[in-house]
């Protein structure tokens, strides 16, 4: 399938390099191209240095090269050379280039590469752009010597296309590639696809009759390309269509363009509704075609999901009728892509009846069960699908999933691990250990692994999700806002990431938005706790108790295990002076994680306002059981032994405090109130005036440096430390 060509200079259609006359309209193909003859080592525009051609056709040649002004990062170089061209071509050679150039300066996308630079040199033009380390699809086709490319690899290629291409179709203006064809995609080490020649796309004028130049590779290009209509994004899901089913049927359709038989006939693994598909891309009336990339890339999914769960359903004669087993595989799956998880067990467990050597089974199962949060079940199903099947990735990744979900995070990380040797392109696993590192405590790797799976797809709302999550755990804030924003940018009705995105907004003090973030997830699901949980904080920030009670109350109420929202439950109610309502939050929350400290601390508290001061320090020193670094539990502890009389104890606790937390002006304020009490008021004067440069405008630090000043003798100055205080208060 060779496909270096020379354009008729009469009606624009592609011919082959080495043809004297147009196979279309008879013209003469005078016209050769003088370009790839660069020596190797040639300095261009005076840093580019040549290292080797890698390309010619009869439009240019591409030179792989260095750019010395930039550590000699790899570069790739087209050329096009005037030289021979009639004077009538070479304004319009030259609009050519220019119009690739722009083309590409303009467009910002994964599966693009992008450009550096352009200039022209000695009646040549030049393009600098990405050099991509792989192959074309051009090179797989001949390398697989007649067979057709596997399914899933295709589908993988394919799915990305679709990508770029609705990219391009939905810019504006929108842009019509119109030459997709396998040596215009190359495919790197990783797996990623990149459109490589934008020498004949467009831009896309509505209402134009026909395209002006009839241009395009024979037996790709769409009819319409041929001067009979304009090109549309349409023509680019024809060459689609052509590409995916030269790529499944090893048939190269440049031999008998617009015919094509149908896949199944050439390739018995083609599935029913693949099979439709490919008919519809390639109709003749462009009309007849799907509508857009985005439409084509919902059916390669779907395929690939029934692929993974083994309900592929062929679609030639003598396999179109599927067995009772299969059948049940097929309506099991259903049920679990309509997340219906327990009908969706069942149905796999009748299925196993039959099926109990399919893998797919098994790992179906497991995912259903993983979907219904049965984590243990689901582990088992896994490894059941993998003693039949090691190198099932996608239960490797279930496996991982499942482990991780069970606290099993090192066994976790070792499947994640294995899975990785086995497809290291695979986004899924690179995702899974990502959230077994931040499940570790390794915040920075687990940024790492999930930076890898967005570089093999960058569309993965999950990953990007993950990655806000543990940006957000590093206070990375303006990082991981970003990240939330892109997970949305590719799945806008997922409250998680709404909430996501609320809870950074929170921290980072932007109330507003974050209320409107939060409030984009209950427009979606009114009962979601952690939503309401959220509104409930941001309410509670801005001393609306009343409403953030009522948060608080909708959100326990949803989720009757939701700990953070008893133990927020307590806090309000403990500003409202309801004390017992307020010992009762924290008592349920500690009845659902006796661990969990923040509780421990808020029941402390409120103990203290009930004057049941030998309880609440059992709280105190069970929180900090728990969480030894929490200042506000020590300088908690160092008021109940305050108010016990116990004033060398209250003291220790309050410089504990201090010491974890500078900056927290009332362990300071709580140093001087004790200090005095053990008639230490030179010390208490300094905490005094230490916790006055932290908070200035408090009135009762002013009174504690009065008191000690009293104590020192020092009335003058102490006179006017009360003033401060009356002065303060006043404002207050």
């Amino acid at each position: 399938m060779k496909t270096s060509e020379q354009f008729c200079e009469n009606c624009g259609a592609a011919n082959a390099a080495t043809a004297q006359f147009c196979q279309y309209c008879a013209a003469p193909l005078p016209f050769k191209h003088t370009t790839g003859t660069l020596p190797e080592q040639t300095l261009l525009n005076s840093r580019y240095q040549l290292e080797a051609r890698i390309g010619q056709g009869g439009m240019g040649a591409v030179y792989k090269a260095t750019d010395t002004r930039f550590n000699n990062r790899p570069i790739a170089i087209k050329e096009m050379s005037r030289s021979g061209l009639p004077a009538n071509r070479i304004q319009e050679a030259e609009e050519s280039f220019e119009r690739e150039a722009h083309l590409l300066a303009d467009l910002l996308h994964p599966n693009l590469p992008r450009i550096y630079d352009h200039f022209s040199e000695d009646e040549r033009s030049y393009l600098v752009m990405d050099f991509i380390e792989g192959l074309t699809l051009e090179d797989y086709y001949e390398k697989a010597d007649g067979s057709p490319l596997p399914l899933e690899q295709v589908l993988n290629w394919g799915e990305q296309i679709c990508d770029v291409l609705s990219y391009l179709h939905t810019h504006q203006p929108p842009i019509i590639f119109r030459d997709l064809k396998p040596s215009n995609i190359m495919i790197s080490e990783s797996g990623h696809v990149y459109l490589i020649d934008f020498g004949i796309a467009r831009i896309f004028k509505p209402g134009q009759s026909h395209d002006t130049v009839a241009l395009g590779s024979p037996g790709f290009a769409a009819p319409e390309q041929y001067g009979k209509a304009q090109s549309t994004p349409r023509s680019d899901i024809y060459s689609l269509g052509a590409l995916l089913h030269c790529l499944l049927t090893s048939v190269d359709p440049s031999e008998q363009p617009f015919f094509f038989r149908p896949a199944s006939e050439l390739n018995p693994i083609i599935p029913a509704e693949l099979e439709l598909l490919l008919q519809q891309m390639l109709e003749m009336d462009a009309d007849k075609r799907p509508s857009s990339a985005q439409d084509i890339v919902k059916v390669l999914r779907h395929v690939e999901q029934q692929r993974i769960s083994g309900t592929l359903v062929a679609a030639t004669k003598n396999t179109a009728r599927t067995t009772k087993g299969s059948q049940l595989l097929q309506d099991a799956y259903v049920l679990y892509t309509q997340k219906r998880s327990r009908d969706a067990v069942a149905a796999y467990d009748l299925a196993l009846q039959t099926e109990n050597l399919n893998p797919q089974a098994w790992q179906g199962r497991g995912l259903a069960l993983a979907l219904n949060g049965r984590h243990h079940e689901a582990l088992e199903s896994f490894e059941r699908a993998l003693r039949l099947d090691s190198e099932l990735i996608t239960s490797l990744n279930g496996k991982g999933t499942a482990l991780n979900m069970l606290h099993r995070n090192k066994e976790a990380l070792d499947v994640f691990d294995k899975a990785a040797l086995l497809e290291p392109d695979n986004a899924v696993t690179w995702n899974g250990k990502g959230a077994v590192l931040s499940a570790l405590n390794q915040p920075e790797q687990a940024l790492t692994a999930f930076d890898i799976a967005l570089h093999f797809d960058m569309h993965m709302a999950q990953a990007w999700n993950n990655k806000g999550l543990v940006l957000r755990q590093l206070k990375r804030y303006p990082e991981a806002l970003r990240a939330f924003e892109q997970a949305l940018s590719f799945d806008r009705n997922n409250i998680t990431y709404w909430n996501g995105k609320g809870l950074v907004l929170y921290e980072m003090g932007r109330l507003k938005d974050s209320m409107q973030s939060y409030q984009e997830a209950i427009n979606r699901s009114p009962d979601y706790a952690p939503a309401l949980y959220g509104i409930g904080n941001v309410l509670y920030t801005q001393n609306k108790y009343k409403n953030a009670l009522d948060h608080y109350d909708r959100a326990v109420k949803s989720d009757p295990r939701f700990v953070k929202a008893w133990d927020k439950r307590g806090n309000v109610l403990g500003d409202m002076g309801r004390f017992s309502m307020a010992l009762d939050a924290y008592e349920q929350a500690l009845r659902l994680d006796p661990r969990y400290a923040p509780a421990w601390n808020g029941k402390a508290s409120v103990l203290c306002q009930l004057e049941r001061f030998e309880e609440a320090l059992r709280a105190y020193e069970q929180a900090l059981r728990l969480n030894p670094n929490a200042p506000q539990a020590w300088n908690g502890k160092g008021n109940a032994y305050y108010q016990l009389g116990n004033y060398d104890q209250a003291l220790v606790a309050y410089e504990r405090a201090w010491h974890l937390n500078p900056k927290m002006a009332s362990a300071l304020h709580n140093m001087s109130l004790v200090l005095r009490q053990l008639r230490r008021y030179p010390e208490a004067l300094d905490a005094a005036e230490s916790a006055l440069r932290l908070a200035p405008n408090d009135p009762d630090n002013w009174q504690r440096k009065a008191e000690a000043l009293r104590k020192l003798r020092r009335t003058k100055e102490a006179r006017a430390a009360e003033a401060e205080v009356a002065r303060w208060s006043h404002q207050a």
